[in-house]
């Protein structure tokens, strides 16, 4: 079986974060890790870190990665999305959904360890 990564960037409305990060802690990230084909799940906030000159500011606070293990990342995109894996997610309007990003990544190379 294959690996990949999912990655969704997203904020949460404006002055809800409390209710935005108890929806995705408690309902959104482990009802996704029960779709089939995703093996976990993890999410980031932004570091609090000056950048170098240069670099640009992110634009999502926060990041959730999901491991994924299918034969078909296509398959396995028609069922996140299928009406019967949505429908099973209640949605939250603590969420911002005008600039949510999500992306799937396949590994290239081999892992470097130090």
């Amino acid at each position: 079986m294959a690996r990949y990564i999912m990655t969704v960037r997203s904020n949460a409305a404006p002055g809800r974060e409390a209710e935005f990060n108890e929806w995705y802690d408690r309902l959104l990230l482990p009802e996704m890790v029960r779709s089939p084909t995703l093996v976990s799940g993890r999410r980031y906030r932004v570091a609090a870190v000056a950048l170098p000159a240069g670099l640009q500011k992110a634009r999502h606070e926060y990041l959730a990665v999901y491991e994924i293990e299918t034969d078909s990342i296509e398959e396995t995109v028609r069922r996140l999305w299928s009406v019967e894996n949505v429908a099973r997610i209640p949605p939250s309007t603590a969420l911002d959904y005008t600039d949510v990003d999500c992306q799937f990544y396949v590994p290239i190379g081999t892992p470097v360890t130090r």
